[in-house]
């Protein structure tokens, strides 16, 4: 989020100086341990047509950078999705947003019953993107960079320290709920583990309780997504849980050669707040003073998905209001 704010705000508005302050970097990130799929994950009560608007523009430039010579130093490529369902559902809202989205027929899901051993009710397949997040990240700071913006590599703890900026535009994700005291805001536990599996080429998730992602290394297996849970500790239990379910769809991965576990926490919340604010800094009366900002967090397991369509509408916000 902050990289590609950073990035949107030189690009449209060059006359702006514009300093990116973060405690981490890109290998010390949740961003980092990330699979990089595109698809709206855990983002609660986010409006529909706000996922929508931000996921679709998101999900164009993405497609537009695998079809340049970008793609393979961004970590763009794109990947055929099943997702299987033991009970019926509804269509996701995001449907209309990714290419070739249809049901699968009986015939089609026979082979993942048999694999798995279970019958499922409903299929989904279409095309979607991945974005594997430690090339990109890479590429994206790159770009930064040679933007102009200026990196800090420091941590934030008070408002009174955003005093003197024009403008701040605030993507500090689960740090928000310290830093300006938002109490929606929630960690998501996710654990992962990444294999070797090069004949895993595509994308599958079942009941939302475990998928497969294929990367170009690597084949990412999950998952977890344990609210209130800060536990960056692999555990047992959830190792179990993900081999187990990953492999009722993909039999195959008993052969798959771990590499890594990871740990991480995504920054959950009621809504995905991104929205203007003049925050209060400083004490009472004379001494109290304010903030323009911007907020931009809460993306849950979106962030990859909504990350360039939220820079957007963050430049936008920035225009109207400097």
């Amino acid at each position: 989020m902050g990289l590609s704010v950073a990035l949107r705000l030189r690009q449209e508005l060059p006359d702006v100086a514009v300093t990116l302050v973060a405690d981490r970097w890109i290998s010390d990130t949740t961003s980092d341990g990330a699979a990089g799929l595109w698809e709206p994950y855990k983002l609660d009560e986010t409006p529909a047509e706000r996922i929508n608007t931000w996921g679709e523009a998101t999900y164009k430039y993405l497609e537009d950078l695998y079809f340049s010579e970008a793609a393979a130093a961004a970590g763009v490529t794109t990947v055929a999705a099943y997702q299987l369902w033991s009970e019926a559902r509804e269509d996701p809202v995001w449907r209309d947003v990714v290419p070739h989205f249809r049901h699968l027929s009986s015939q089609e899901l026979q082979p993942f019953d048999k694999a798995g051993g279970c019958k499922y009710a409903l299929g989904w397949c279409f095309t979607t993107i991945i974005c594997e997040q430690r090339p990109y990240l890479y590429w994206l700071q790159d770009r930064v960079l040679r933007a102009g913006v200026i990196l800090q590599q420091r941590s934030i703890t008070s408002l009174q320290e955003l005093e003197g900026y024009g403008m701040v535009v605030n993507c500090s994700g689960l740090g928000a709920a310290k830093l300006f005291k938002d109490p929606e805001m929630y960690p998501v536990r996710g654990h992962v583990i990444r294999v070797r599996a090069p004949w895993i080429k595509c994308n599958m998730f079942m009941d939302e309780a475990n998928y497969i992602i294929p990367q170009t290394n690597t084949v990412v297996l999950g998952g977890t997504a344990q609210r209130g849970d800060t536990d960056l500790t692999p555990r047992e239990e959830d190792r179990a849980h993900i081999w187990q379910g990953c492999l009722k769809m993909a039999p195959s991965l008993a052969a798959a050669k771990p590499e890594r576990e990871w740990v991480g926490l995504r920054p959950g919340r009621r809504s995905v707040r991104l929205e203007y604010e003049e925050a209060q800094i400083g004490g009472e009366g004379s001494s109290a003073g304010t903030v323009r900002v911007v907020h931009n967090y809460g993306h849950g397991g979106g962030g990859v998905t909504l990350h360039w369509g939220c820079a957007e509408e963050v430049v936008e916000l920035v225009r109207q209001h400097l």
